[in-house]
């Protein structure tokens, strides 16, 4: 019997109780020239006993979360508001990320919360694709990155600044500032190499003026096991 009691202690001494957010995913449609963004997620302690929220933490370095406020333990009835606030300067295309609740007793390994935000952000200067690739002892051959531009302005690939060496490549204008072929060739594939692209354009959105691209030599992926 004096286990089972000691059991019970322990039981209501780690509880960790629960808080309600009536949204736990968020969709965002974000400005193009947007360079931060607060999104929230309301919350309320629904149970009969207070919850303390003992850590949140955000898994990128583009985003700080925390309690508005600053405040951590909530009674039974009331409410609170955890915000996310997003650097979007680096950002384009479709992006997701997470925020972790901890609440008191949580296990480290194990958070109480999950909130996620989808974000859809406009791609002016958008490269296809964004890594060309070739495996060691490949044919050297040509491949080309297509560039498309939206917005609906005309975008101009003004400069492209190309790795030092192994790597040449060629600019093609498809549609003067629509669309444009970047052509790349490596001059061996001997060896793995990466090369690093940076087009410079004259988009009017300072955050999207400057696209990176990649062009890379690899190893050849392993063949999967024979299956028996």
């Amino acid at each position: 019997m004096r286990s089972i009691l000691l059991w019970a202690v322990l039981s209501t001494s780690l509880y960790a109780g629960e808080l309600t957010f009536p949204e736990s995913t968020k969709e965002v449609n974000v400005a193009v020239d947007a360079t931060t963004l607060d999104v929230d997620f309301p919350f309320s302690n629904k149970t009969d006993k207070p919850v303390v929220i003992s850590k949140v933490q955000a898994s990128c370095s583009c985003m700080s979360v925390g309690v508005k406020g600053g405040k951590q333990r909530y009674e039974p009835g009331e409410s609170g508001v955890i915000r996310a606030t997003f650097d979007m300067r680096n950002q384009t295309g479709e992006v997701q990320r997470l925020t972790h609740v901890w609440l008191q007793g949580d296990s480290e390994e194990k958070p109480s919360v999950k909130l996620e935000v989808k974000f859809h952000i406009p791609e002016l200067v958008k490269p296809d694709p964004k890594t060309l690739r070739w495996e060691v002892g490949e044919a050297p051959s040509p491949k080309t990155i297509r560039i498309e531009m939206s917005g609906g302005e005309p975008i101009r690939v003004k400069n492209v600044i190309a790795p030092p060496a192994n790597f040449k490549h060629e600019l093609k204008t498809i549609a003067d500032g629509k669309e444009y072929e970047l052509v790349v060739t490596p001059g061996a594939t001997t060896s793995p190499a990466i090369g690093v692209y940076r087009l410079e354009t004259d988009c009017k959105v300072e955050t999207q003026r400057v696209k990176q691209v990649f062009a890379a030599i690899m190893k050849p992926s392993k063949p999967a096991p024979p299956k028996p």
